[in-house]
């Protein structure tokens, strides 16, 4: 069953970790990606806070950029970004996770949406000066500020999808309110539900719902205190978060964000992206339709990525 996952790290082993774009930590290796299927996956540019002493730079994104462009070109099955790929190739879009470096520069956009940017998170663990974060230490005063509302504004003008993983609650609401307005897409790339694990990372039930009325779609996330709380995760917990984001935001709203290669601890089951089939048998046995787990695995994401169902 072919498999479209909307959030993979490799950008960050590959330019920040020194890792082998083939073979990176192992959970999304060319082998592995082979053997379970995966026939799209979003790679994020994401640059670490200590990149540089003053952080993030537009430098290090287009550096980053660069970088894996290249990788692309010759690491097969992977294809260069777009939604257009040979049979047998692994299609590829670009994301950005923390936009902060182009605050000031919104119009740069039109020019990153060329490169394959698909989808703009705005902010990752710590607030910018586009918005602030889940992981802030302590809440902020605001969510999106000015910049980023004229930042996520240009993004939807540009039929670009804004991704809500990592923003606050606050920033949340603000970019659902923004979308309504301009008949945007709102997507949580990487994110669960807040009622089965009670993590700001997490997502509310009215979040989820925000999220399904624009037309995204929510990635369930491997990462086991994502999963669960106070143990260690298991298999038969993504498949309660994935009923529970079927019940709540509906069968064409939920969707795969493995979030491998992002340094997570998902469950033994799902080490790598070898084992998709093994959470699809688990779906099924979970009593979801063989088509539920289509829409779940790869036609939810197209639909948003790409505009189609398959």
């Amino acid at each position: 069953m072919p498999v479209v996952d909307l959030h993979v790290d490799l950008s960050y082993q590959y330019n920040f970790k020194s890792k082998d774009f083939a073979a990176s930590n192992g959970q999304f290796s060319i082998e592995a990606v082979r053997r379970g299927g995966v026939s799209g996956v979003v790679l994020p540019l994401f640059v670490p806070r200590d990149a540089s002493p003053a952080g993030p730079r537009v430098a290090d994104l287009e550096r980053s950029y660069l970088r894996v462009d290249q990788a692309l070109l010759h690491t097969p099955p992977f294809a260069p970004p777009g939604c257009t790929a040979e049979a047998a190739a692994v299609r590829t879009f670009y994301a950005f996770e923390g936009a902060g470096p182009l605050a000031d520069d919104p119009e740069a956009l039109s020019v990153w949406l060329k490169r394959g940017l698909r989808i703009v998170g705005l902010v990752h663990t710590f607030a910018n000066e586009l918005a602030s974060s889940s992981g802030d230490p302590e809440s902020k005063p605001f969510g999106l500020t000015e910049k980023g509302r004229a930042f996520v504004r240009r993004a939807f003008s540009l039929g670009l999808i804004v991704d809500v993983s990592h923003a606050s609650d606050r920033a949340v609401d603000d970019i659902v309110a923004l979308a309504n307005e301009a008949h945007g897409l709102v997507v949580a790339t990487h994110s669960n539900a807040r009622a089965l694990a009670d993590h700001p990372r997490n997502l509310s039930d009215a979040q989820l719902r925000a999220i399904a009325a624009t037309g995204g779609v929510i990635g369930v996330n491997f990462h086991g205190p994502f999963l669960v709380r106070g143990r260690r995760a298991r298999l038969q917990d993504v498949v309660r978060h994935v009923q529970h984001l079927r019940s709540i935001a509906g069968i064409d709203h939920v969707a795969i964000g493995s979030d491998f290669e992002g340094d997570i601890r998902p469950p033994d089951e799902l080490r790598d992206a070898s084992r998709f089939p093994v959470l699809a048998s688990a779906l099924e046995r979970a009593g979801f339709s063989a088509a539920e787990v289509r829409k779940i695995f790869a036609e939810n994401a197209l639909r948003v990525l790409c505009g189609v169902s398959r």
